[in-house]
């Protein structure tokens, strides 16, 4: 008797051979593995790399104070705090939306490599990565709902307005695509070494 899991409910059945079957719980189909989830997962990767550039570079919001525009990127605003010494929010932002958003980049390209390359990482180490990344994903879009909030509460004319910029569009995306991957990459094929 072999074990196999399904990938949408986590049900455990117990099966003579890995012939697909529908699940009992969640009617999908239930296979050994997803063999096509590793190049959907470096896609949406992939993706999310080359659009972090823009989302990192680009100004995130604009402010207008009297009538004067004035636009930041994520890492202008990090350091415009830390000179103002309010490090704590400083911190939170390097934090929330340089650091995070990279920190899932890059781990999800480690793994993905790990499983291309011959050199032998700990499976339980891939394992936690991707468990912890897929657990701090849900705090990567605190950017847009800052943003959001703000643009809606602060609007006084050309007395003051915040609203989102070019970047914010793209730090979305680039988030979105993070997760995404993180959803399509069928953690099984890391036993699969």
């Amino acid at each position: 008797m072999n074990l196999i899991s399904c990938k949408n409910c986590k049900t455990v059945y117990e099966v003579k051979d890995f012939t697909p079957f529908q699940c009992q719980i969640c009617d999908s189909i239930v296979t050994k593995r997803d063999y096509n989830s590793i190049t959907i997962a470096w896609a949406f990767i992939l993706s999310a790399l080359f659009i972090a550039i823009p989302a990192l570079t680009q100004p995130i919001m604009m402010i207008t104070k009297l009538g004067n525009d004035n636009h930041k990127t994520i890492f202008q605003g990090v350091v415009y705090f830390w000179i103002h010494k309010d490090y704590f929010i400083s911190i939170v932002i390097f934090i929330a939306s340089i650091f995070i958003p990279l920190f899932k980049i890059f781990g999800l390209i480690f793994i993905y490599l790990s499983l291309k390359t011959k050199k032998k990482i700990n499976n339980k180490l891939k394992l936690f990565i991707f468990e912890f990344i897929k657990y701090i994903g849900k705090y990567s879009m605190i950017d847009i709902y800052v943003t959001a909030i703000l643009a809606s509460v602060a609007v006084l004319g050309q007395l003051f307005s915040i609203q989102g910029d070019v970047a914010i569009t793209s730090f979305a995306f680039m988030v979105i695509f993070t997760s995404l991957s993180a959803h399509y990459f069928d953690t099984r094929i890391i036993w699969d070494e």
